[in-house]
């Protein structure tokens, strides 16, 4: 049974309804309502709370980074700014505040958490663990922001009466060095995933903490490198690799044999063996528009026209995100034809409930078939999900793999695609030919003979397709470098790539795919430089004049 999420959205909020030792107060502090052990714990429970809620990862994170992407797109016009418009975000759009509001808050309640283990007596354990708990997830918070807005304001503190709410940004450089030391506690003071208590199920691990700062190190490196501060980022790509490498010969996490065991909803608690950290949720009938405990995912990720699929009226999804396909099309050819991995990924051939066959761009078609333009995603399905919004599917953060791929990365950074190297994304590869029992010969292993440029290619296709779909590619294309070693991957594929293509979805005539274009083209908007952060909300530089914003908007 998953634990259940309260939705404290203020931490005053969450400690007025906590009864305390019988005594009555006029109003909740820190001061007054929390006195033991439990008490921290409810609170923190609010802390984690704001990472599900509709500004978090309950909707506005997905719904406004998966079609800023270029893998995923979306015409659906509602929140116009960032589904299929990116072209019109400003300061002002909605979900530009909402997230950053939502992350600060989350900030907030984690320094409440700190403030308070300081103030009562506690077994010094579970105060060690609290507080490295919370340094997690302010760590957390803070690596989102600046990799989504570039330098912002640090609150390490809490906020009352006498702090300065007007402060300007830090440098990128101190926001994480802060996101380093929160996440260094957490290495040391969290439980490994095996000593984890049953109900705390689903919270911070020391392989999260570990995880999270073998990722953050690498994030680092990559930004000094675009930042012509080379000479500084090999020192982190050395410690994203060693972080990387104790998880592995920790023993804690395993490839799970079966990569489209990772979709069945089934089999998540036994699939937290390769998940580190990820967003949980239960089957939910109440459908309360996203404030629930369920998940809207295979609604908005599966088409109409696919049956027993969800939980909406229809049981089956409203296809507002689809995948681009060219996108499709470079999974399905070369080394990656015949890839397990892609059959549990995409889904681009179904029968609906009259039995008519759907075939998607570019598989084989015959006259009877329903053409599709565009493949879906298929990793979140949920037949007996509840309602629209109330589906079991966890959203993953952070998967085993990526720590192979991460290995993988850091050491072709320092010295080229070595043989330690290709060990860690072959791994993958290996994986992928396990299938479901029946074991294939593709994809093969990359071998030797690459450039370093080159296999920093094959691990961005890697990762374009082991992680679709799990809020990771809008983050790549960022801060991975193109082979000329002076674009990020985003100006790469916005700038020289997609304008390449043809505009337009594919055609079919005669039974055959001829015709149209491999891009939704209201996703593919040209390069500029601006797009590289987004905005800071227009509402938080209009009430702090210390807050400057980004260039170009």
């Amino acid at each position: 049974m998953k634990r259940t999420i309260i939705l404290y959205m203020l931490l005053i909020s969450a400690l007025a309804s906590c009864k305390v030792d019988e005594t009555i107060y006029d109003s909740a502090t820190a001061d007054n309502a929390i006195k033991k052990a439990s008490d921290i714990d409810n609170v923190m429970i609010g802390v984690y709370s704001h990472l599900t809620a509709p500004p978090g990862f309950g909707r506005d994170i997905l719904w406004a980074l998966h079609p800023y992407a270029d893998d995923i797109s979306s015409t659906v016009t509602f929140e116009q700014g960032i589904w299929g418009r990116k072209s019109s975000i400003n300061s002002g759009t909605p979900f530009v505040n909402t997230i950053y509001v939502n992350w600060y808050l989350t900030i907030r309640d984690a320094n409440g958490v700190l403030d308070a283990v300081e103030k009562i007596s506690l077994d010094p354990a579970f105060k060690a663990k609290s507080i490295s708990e919370a340094h997690f997830l302010r760590a957390f918070c803070y690596f989102n922001l600046v990799q989504l807005y570039g330098g912002v304001p640090l609150t390490i503190s809490s906020v009352n009466a006498s702090s300065d709410f007007y402060q300007p940004r830090n440098s990128v450089d101190e926001v994480y060095k802060q996101i380093f030391s929160d996440l260094q506690d957490g290495v040391t003071q969290l439980p490994a995933r095996t000593a984890q208590p049953a109900t705390e199920f689903y919270r911070a691990t020391k392989g999260a903490a570990q995880g999270y700062l073998a990722k953050a190190y690498l994030t680092y490196a990559n930004y000094l490198d675009l930042q012509h501060r080379s000479s500084e980022a090999g020192a982190y790509y050395q410690k994203a690799k060693e972080t990387a490498d104790a998880i592995i010969t920790s023993g804690q996490y395993t490839l799970i044999n079966d990569y489209g065991a990772l979709w069945d909803v089934g089999k998540e608690k036994s699939n937290y063996a390769e998940v580190i950290f990820a967003i949980p949720h239960t089957r939910d009938g109440s459908d309360v528009s996203l404030f629930g405990q369920g998940t809207y995912l295979p609604g908005t990720f599966l088409p109409t026209s696919y049956p027993n699929s969800t939980g909406t009226a229809t049981h089956a999804g409203n296809g507002w995100m689809r995948i681009q396909p060219w996108f499709f099309e470079r999974y399905t050819k070369g080394e990656y034809a015949g890839d397990y991995r892609v059959e549990k990924t995409f889904l681009s051939t179904w029968t609906d409930a009259s039995a008519k066959r759907h075939v998607s761009y570019p598989l084989k078609i015959v006259a009877t078939d329903t053409k599709e333009t565009s493949a879906y995603l298929l990793k979140y399905v949920d037949g007996a999900g509840l309602s629209s919004y109330g589906h079991e599917n966890d959203f993953y953060l952070l998967r085993y793999s990526e720590i192979y791929l991460i290995k993988a990365e850091a050491e072709n950074e320092l010295n080229g695609p070595s043989g330690e190297a290709l060990a860690a994304f072959n791994a993958l590869r290996a994986r992928a030919r396990l299938a479901n029992g029946v074991a294939r010969t593709v994809p093969a292993n990359v071998t030797s003979g690459l450039s370093k440029e080159d296999f920093r290619m094959k691990i961005f296709d890697e990762r374009g397709l082991e992680f679709v779909g799990e809020f990771n590619r809008l983050f790549d294309l960022w801060r991975m470098r193109y082979k000329d070693n002076s674009r990020t991957m985003y100006e790469y594929q916005f700038g020289t790539f997609l304008p390449s293509l043809t505009p337009g979805l594919p055609k079919n005539s005669a039974n055959i795919w001829q015709g149209g274009g491999v891009t939704e083209a209201t996703n593919v908007i040209p390069f500029d430089s601006k797009y590289l952060l987004l905005p800071i909300p227009a509402n938080q530089t209009a009430v702090n004049s210390k807050l400057t914003q980004n260039p170009g908007w």
